[in-house]
């Protein structure tokens, strides 16, 4: 199979790479424990399948500011202190944007490139992606148990390529944390969102759509538009549903690869068993949910 060629280290920058900083992350660990303890109630199950070399974690995203992946990055952290370290790849979007590079890139994240891919795991380090990126994490909430990558394939690439096991982890319940009618790509396109940060949905929401209202109906009775920052504030607001994480056994891909078949084959069949494995924990996690965000 044709091994990809990821970009020069060169363009690599080193502060991304800098170890933990442990006094900032103690700093913030009352905030984070309160939302791990008692607002989203995390449970996490499989530890025994965290792999002790590089390993490359493939997660699904879920509700729209994904508060899952700060959970599961929290649960590393109190998991190995720092023994252990893990990155993600994260959107050049939450990379830039104000509200979160002052703790994402602190905790582990790295900017989306088969370059920093390489490197993290080329240390033998932890790394987990979310191949369905946005466009999963805006998904519809009657699509909540439905994993999908959209046919992403890369994840499969960086594993192939530098030899590592996929190890799939699977969330449920944070969708249930944002209630998404639409994801909205038609908006998305029509602001160029899509074309200049490369996000494909605006995504519709309950308190969105009263934001809305304030601002269409405020024009006309004024009142509503006192509502206004209240409603656009509440829109980024999470509700509280319980998240839990599960750690699935690796599946070392780069050992499946079959030199009879095309390259595109293989990733196919690749992409598939790690679907299905992800898809059929999923299906059954929710069989087992009673209820929505209580769990």
């Amino acid at each position: 199979m044709k091994q990809d060629q990821s970009d020069s280290h060169s363009e690599i920058d080193p502060k991304y790479f800098a170890p933990p900083d442990a006094k900032f992350i103690e700093g913030i660990t009352p905030f984070l424990e309160g939302l791990y303890k008692h607002y989203f109630r995390v449970e996490m199950d499989g530890w025994e399948n965290v792999q002790k070399g590089a390993a490359l974690y493939v997660g699904n995203h879920n509700g729209m500011i994904t508060f899952e992946v700060l959970m599961l990055f929290y649960a590393w952290w109190q998991r190995f202190k720092g023994s252990k370290r893990a990155f993600g790849l994260a959107h050049g979007i939450a990379l830039h944007n104000p509200f979160f590079k002052w703790i994402i890139s602190r905790i582990g994240a790295i900017p989306a490139s088969p370059a920093y891919a390489d490197a993290a795991l080329g240390m033998g380090n932890s790394l987990l992606v979310f191949p369905g990126g946005e466009k999963e994490c805006f998904r519809p909430y009657s699509e909540k148990a439905k994993v999908d990558f959209y046919q992403r394939k890369g994840f499969l690439k960086v594993a192939i390529r530098n030899k590592v096991p996929i190890v799939p982890i699977v969330s449920v319940g944070a969708h249930e944390s944002y209630i998404i009618f639409h994801r909205g790509e038609e908006i998305a396109e029509a602001l160029g969102l899509k074309k200049k940060y490369r996000l494909h949905g605006f995504p519709i929401t309950a308190r969105s759509l009263f934001f809305m209202w304030c601002m269409v109906s405020g024009v006309f009775t004024f009142f509503p538009l006192l509502l206004a920052p209240a409603a656009l504030a509440a829109t980024f607001v999470p509700l509280p549903a319980k998240m839990k994480f599960k750690v699935l056994p690796p599946l070392y891909v780069h050992e499946m690869v079959d030199p009879k078949l095309s390259e595109e084959e293989n990733l196919q069949k690749l992409y598939d068993l790690v679907i299905d494995d992800m898809q059929q924990v999923l299906t059954a996690e929710y069989e087992k949910r009673k209820y929505p965000l209580i769990g």
